[in-house]
């Protein structure tokens, strides 16, 4: 499954802060906000930091509650095991490679083409 980059920086935080188990742990939202590079603190950039964590309660990746500004997080099996294939590098190329498959085939697909097109002038000029 792959998320946006709100989404995963948070579970990937999220799966590191709680020691790669599934023991809830406290998180304040200024600290959730720090994790996804927002440096003011605006009423839009708390809803930013809110929505990626109710996305991803909605997912079943993590539960969640909020007690004054304070996020007590805990992961579910699902967010445990996502949260460490996105720990990883190489995991999360993989994961992005399998959601865009298609795409870059068809990236390929052009580019064989057209480097075939190209040699063929080539080769046709040099007759």
């Amino acid at each position: 499954m792959w998320l946006r980059k709100d989404q995963r920086k948070l579970l990937t935080s999220s799966y590191k802060l709680s020691g790669k188990t599934r023991e809830s742990f406290e998180l304040p939202i200024y600290e959730a906000m720090k994790i996804l590079g927002i440096k003011e603190d605006t009423e839009e950039k708390f809803d930013r930091a809110l929505n990626a964590i109710v996305i991803l309660k909605g997912r079943k990746l993590i539960d969640f509650e909020l007690e004054e500004h304070i996020f007590r997080i805990n992961l579910t099996l699902d967010g445990l095991d996502l949260g460490k294939k996105y720990s990883s590098r190489l995991s999360t190329f993989c994961l992005w490679f399998e959601e865009h498959k298609v795409i870059l085939t068809i990236i390929g697909l052009i580019l064989t083409l057209l480097i075939v097109i190209f040699v063929g002038i080539s080769a046709f000029k040099n007759k």
